[in-house]
């Protein structure tokens, strides 16, 4: 112990102070980890729950505290053609995306870790350009590439670019279960007698499962919320969520979009809790 104290240059008085030479009993410290953890959390829910209750609220002026409970802005979210249009639009985006993802990256993370070939960090550094590239950029490229082609702005290249945003997060995730992954479990089924197929299908895939749907889950949740690339690409037919949401606080505020923001947390909430329920079944099975 002296030799490391005198290696750094660390007094046992100066261990037991601390840094900034504050010396706090360890409950101490710890009631502040907790008041700071309570703060933050009631920072991030607070708002969330503002939104929950205002959607119930029967005032169009949206005041708060609400005086009484009413449906009155959903029924009104449900005679809006727009924003059913919106809301199912995003999921089918997102939906689509996270599936899309979860494929691409899944191969590409075994591409990159089983095999040995040129260039391979410069193809990683452009796998994971969505992430060092700002959404508005990508926004913008892609709306003027597919104009240049002629392309129409439908849902199918909506989630090209979603799954392009996501990608990078699938790649990562489901690439760090690849590298824990024991090959000798599939050395020893092809010793066995499987062939490459019957390996993948009974000895790896269940094992990297849950890092693909912890990666879908992601991608689905990214997709569903994105919207500084989307707003560039959506037209009324192909509009999202977000975008909507976007254009009706630019003109009016309206306890409708609560309404539909609620109903954006609860999907938000589902889908992800639906597809780890998943997730905990492939792990146990």
């Amino acid at each position: 112990m002296a030799t490391d104290h005198a290696t750094t240059g660390e007094t046992d008085v100066d261990a037991e102070r601390g840094y900034f030479g504050i010396t706090l009993p360890s409950h101490v410290k710890w009631n502040l980890v907790r008041a700071t953890t309570v703060v933050v959390y009631v920072l991030m829910i607070l708002p969330l729950l503002v939104i929950v209750l205002n959607s119930f609220n029967p005032s169009r002026l949206g005041n708060f505290p609400p005086q009484s409970l009413s449906l009155r802005w959903y029924e009104a979210l449900l005679a809006d053609g727009l924003m059913l249009r919106a809301l199912v639009n995003s999921l089918q985006v997102g939906i689509a995306a996270a599936l899309c993802a979860g494929l691409v990256g899944t191969l590409t993370a075994m591409g990159f870790v089983r095999k040995r070939f040129r260039l391979k960090n410069g193809l990683v550094i452009v796998l994971l350009s969505p992430l060092l590239v700002p959404p508005i950029i990508v926004g913008v490229a892609a709306t003027i590439f597919f104009g240049q082609l002629g392309v129409g702005r439908s849902l199918w290249w909506l989630i090209v670019m979603h799954t392009l945003l996501g990608l990078p997060y699938a790649f990562l995730i489901i690439r760090s279960q690849l590298y824990l992954f024991d090959e000798t479990l599939e050395e020893a089924a092809r010793t066995l007698g499987a062939d490459r197929l019957t390996t993948f299908r009974e000895v790896t895939f269940p094992i990297i499962a849950p890092s693909i749907v912890t990666a879908m889950v992601i991608v689905f949740v990214i997709s569903f919320g994105e919207f500084t690339a989307t707003q560039f690409w959506v037209e009324r037919t192909t509009t999202t969520v977000p975008v909507v949401i976007f254009s009706m606080l630019r003109t009016s505020i309206s306890p409708k979009i609560d309404a539909l923001a609620t109903v954006m947390l609860v999907v938000t909430i589902a889908v992800p809790a639906l597809l780890l329920g998943a997730r905990r079944w492939l792990f146990e099975h």
